[in-house]
């Protein structure tokens, strides 16, 4: 009897064995056929990103290392039902406190809130230098810097319990410091604090509301010295209610939460000049695409979206012409502009490939403006090369 038990303990072992075996081998032989499987997606629409894609095979990028890096991103963002998993691992952080995934904070009263951006001194300094110098060769131009904190530094008090993330006063107030005397310091911070219960900034995006964008603008009319009397007594009006926006997607939290986005019009038409713009797509005669509210990125209806260059000429009683150096967060302040000048130039250094130089001298500019997020400007190597001198070159 002894015996037959350990025949049959033996027997079972060898059995458990060689299921493991085989077990193991088919997975082998799964993932293997799956990686013949064409599942690749180029793009992430819950994450509202490119993904990367299969590197191609050569020895050159073997015997250098670079082709199991960029192996190893493809795996880890090409994998079957992969926005399932996403799902999951957001949930099962939240089960076990976490509250940041992907650089962006789940905050309280439902705000998503994307951490502040590491200062890139060598950036920042690039940038101050060359619009120093862009000052020095139109001494009688005035210059303006303005940056618009993000939502992780005005809405602090919103931030989950333990969140660590950088000092934006402090970033700024070194910017402040180093900035040329020829170039003017908007303080939008001061602004926007006195404004922080209100509905200045998106839930589920990473931009400021068109409320906090107005707030802004009559900060900058003042240090910019405009004629306050041509501002129209604005209304508001919901273009959409169901906007769920990029820090959503790329994060994966409160993909269902909704909110408005709002356009402002003055109460009287005509307080308001007649518009012309051009932003290499034809000319349209509103800064306003509706047909973007269908798309994934609603706040796209700003302009349309970004572009290197556009034009926008306006019906305005004074022949003041603006150049504006900005980033997104600019294009739903445009229009609180419009009534100060009779033409307003956009140039946008991330899709701009050209010299300001020739902007300068062609559109007799009386006025520089550079707006942008606190975030993009400290990590933007972009705006000096806008700004690089084309004679010295």
């Amino acid at each position: 009897m002894k015996q037959r038990k350990q025949k049959d303990f033996k027997q079972g072992r060898a059995y458990r064995r060689k299921t493991a075996a085989l077990t193991f081998f088919g997975m082998l032989v799964l993932i293997s056929l799956l990686e013949l499987i064409p599942l690749e997606q180029e793009f992430s629409e819950k994450e509202n990103r490119p993904l990367a894609t299969r590197p191609k095979l050569s020895l050159e990028h073997v015997a250098d290392g670079s082709f199991m890096a960029q192996y190893e991103e493809f795996r880890q963002d090409q994998f079957l039902v992969r926005n399932l998993w996403v799902s999951m691992k957001n949930q099962m952080d939240l089960l076990i406190g976490k509250r940041e995934s992907g650089g962006v904070f789940k905050g309280r009263d439902a705000y998503l809130l994307e951490a502040v951006a590491a200062a890139d001194q060598e950036k920042i300094d690039a940038n101050l230098n060359a619009m120093e110098a862009f000052k020095a060769r139109y001494e009688k131009v005035p210059i303006y810097l303005a940056l618009a904190p993000n939502a992780a530094n005005i809405l602090s008090d919103k931030l989950p319990r333990f969140a660590v993330t950088e000092d934006q006063n402090a970033i700024f107030r070194s910017i402040w410091q180093n900035l040329g005397e020829g170039v003017t310091w908007v303080d939008l911070s001061k602004t926007l604090s006195s404004h922080k219960k209100e509905e200045i900034y998106y839930h589920t995006d990473s931009h400021w509301t068109t409320l906090g964008a107005y707030y802004a603008s009559q900060q900058l009319v003042e240090s910019m010295g405009l004629d306050g009397a041509k501002t129209p007594k604005w209304e508001k009006y919901a273009v959409t209610n169901i906007f769920t926006g990029d820090l959503s997607l790329k994060s994966g939290y409160q993909s269902g939460y909704q909110e408005s986005i709002y356009i402002y019009g003055p109460e009287n038409e005509k307080e308001m000049p007649q518009i012309v713009a051009d932003f290499g797509e034809g000319k349209v005669s509103t800064l306003y695409d509706r047909t973007k509210l269908k798309e994934r990125d609603a706040y796209g209806l700003f302009l349309g979206g970004n572009y290197g260059v556009g034009n926008i000429r306006t019906t305005a009683d004074t022949t003041d012409r603006l150049l504006l150096v900005k980033d997104s967060y600019a294009n739903c302040l445009i229009p609180f502009l419009v009534p100060y000048f009779r033409e307003i130039i956009v140039v946008d250094p991330e899709y701009y490939e050209g010299n300001l130089d020739e902007i300068m001298e062609e559109n007799k500019i009386s006025s520089v403006l550079f707006l942008y997020s606190g975030n993009t400007f400290v990590q933007d190597g972009k705006i000096s090369g806008v700004l690089q001198d084309e004679q010295a070159e």
